[in-house]
């Protein structure tokens, strides 16, 4: 059986990108540089989940047509850079991490 093809859009800890090798399909971004509108369409049409950061700007037009993405799992606290509404109406969950930031301040 194969694993779920998931794309992170930007890197996070080594531990987390580690545990997401070991039980998903996983593409990284090694360069860790923004995805272009068109990488993060692709992203959508080729992933079953996302997990962009506050960098990513994901519009309505990008979830426009259907997705095959069917979670987008935000690292971050905020979401404003998520169309809720247009994920929603595309079948998409979209969560975030609200308590990234507790220990830091």
């Amino acid at each position: 059986m194969s694993k779920p093809k998931v794309i992170v859009t930007r890197r996070w800890p080594h531990e987390v990108e580690q545990r997401l090798g070991d039980h998903f399909d996983v593409t990284l971004n090694e360069a860790d540089r923004p995805y272009e509108q068109q990488e993060l369409r692709q992203a959508l049409l080729l992933a079953d989940a996302v997990l962009p950061t506050v960098t990513d700007r994901l519009g309505a037009d990008l979830f426009a047509g259907g997705v095959r993405a069917r979670i987008l799992g935000n690292f971050g606290v905020g979401f404003n850079h998520i169309d809720i509404a247009a994920a929603s109406a595309a079948g998409l969950i979209v969560t975030n991490t609200p308590a990234v930031l507790t220990d830091a301040t």
